[in-house]
């Protein structure tokens, strides 16, 4: 029986959600929820009841001045084109709208009081304020009609009440472009100016955007962001050993993995004790080596304690074929034991008692020899 059948086999305990899981759940999903229908609901009105306008139109009354000058960029502050209208209260006056520099422009009205356009105060209204007379005015009687003056770029008069179109005025010279109007007395009525918004601005978008990546944090939120850690990294195998339903090839696959994982630590197991007794056979087998390269050094002897039988039976031995590598090995601790006695020295009287039997040996062979050759 396998540890993970022993697992499935064990009484399951039914545990509740942890408080990681409850918080997530409970508190964070909600508010990321809420927020994302926040988000959703503005974009919704913003493409709807709170679109901005495609016409603006702001205006401004005039009382006490006969000339009107906008500032530089007020032309085109909503819209590179722009309308400019000019009302006077007089039906008989002659209203004039002039378009030129700003140099030209407070050159003309050196020396008379008139009214400035700053910007808007808001959607509909017009930002202006009286500035006192600068300069000193030139009163000669060759001074040009204001219609007739060739300082402007652009100009169009009409009795009572003038229109004029300005286009791109959102060139690279804008900055100093300025309208000038004239309303030929003291009796002026409203400057109006009108910006037809070909391009709107979309709050919705950013909104539907913001809210969408609300929504996905949410379901995160309520889903991974509440697993505990171990089961984010392998959910379907805790499922397996908790007992949550898994179909079978789940059950298959889990199997697999859980073999395949005990084989590998089998594996790594017997690699780090194999490489462990390489390492000591390695050692075991270079200090062999060395003995015995060290028993196969020469070995200086006295020829007058020289043990002759020993040194035949050393010959003997050497003679003998070698079986294996193991058996020269082991058979070195002998070897050296047997060189040992070879080199032992021998007393006179072992010595004395070799010689007298070499002799006796030497006389036998010499009479057997004699009587060989007498006998022939």
């Amino acid at each position: 029986m396998t540890v993970l059948q022993e697992e499935q086999e064990k009484p399951q305990i039914e545990t509740g959600p942890t408080r990681h899981a409850k918080i997530m759940r409970g508190i964070v999903t909600p508010i990321f929820g809420l927020l994302a229908i926040a988000c959703v609901v503005f974009g919704v009105l913003n493409s709807t009841v709170w679109k901005p306008d495609n016409e603006i139109t702001a205006a401004a009354p005039v009382n006490g001045s006969e000339y009107v000058v906008t500032d530089p960029n007020v032309l085109q502050l909503v819209d590179s084109r722009v309308n400019i209208s000019a009302k006077s209260r007089d039906k008989k006056s002659n209203v004039c709208i002039a378009i030129g520099s700003a140099r030209d422009v407070a050159g003309w009205i050196a020396g008379s009081k008139y009214m400035r356009v700053s910007g808007l105060s808001d959607w509909t209204t017009l930002s202006t304020m009286k500035v006192s007379a600068q300069g000193t005015a030139d009163n000669s009687q060759n001074q040009v009609a204001f219609k007739d003056s060739d300082m402007w770029r652009t100009i169009k008069c009409n009795d009572g009440a003038v229109d004029m179109q300005v286009k791109g005025s959102n060139s690279n010279n804008a900055e100093d472009v300025v309208a000038l109007i004239d309303f030929g007395n003291r009796k002026g009525d409203t400057v109006t100016l009108n910006w037809d918004r070909r391009n709107l601005p979309n709050f919705a978008m950013p909104l539907y955007l913001a809210g969408g990546l609300l929504a996905i944090l949410a379901v995160l939120s309520a889903s991974v962001f509440a697993m505990p850690p171990h089961k984010r990294r392998n959910k379907r195998a805790f499922a397996m050993v908790e007992g949550v339903g898994v179909n079978e090839g789940d059950e298959n696959e889990v199997s697999a993995w859980v073999k395949n994982a005990e084989t590998a630590a089998s594996n790594r197991a017997r690699s780090r004790s194999h490489h462990g007794r390489r390492r000591h056979a390695e050692h075991r087998t270079g200090g062999r080596m060395s003995s015995f390269e060290e028993t196969q050094q020469p070995v200086i002897v006295d020829p007058v304690a020289r043990n002759l039988v020993a040194d035949q039976q050393n010959t003997i031995a050497e003679s003998q074929p070698t079986v294996s590598e193991s058996t020269v090995f082991e058979s070195t601790a002998g070897e050296s034991s047997v060189d040992d006695e070879a080199t032992s020295v021998i007393s006179q009287d072992e010595l004395a008692a070799y010689f007298a039997r070499l002799a006796q040996e030497e006389v036998q062979t010499e009479t057997q020899e004699d009587g060989q050759e007498e006998d022939q």
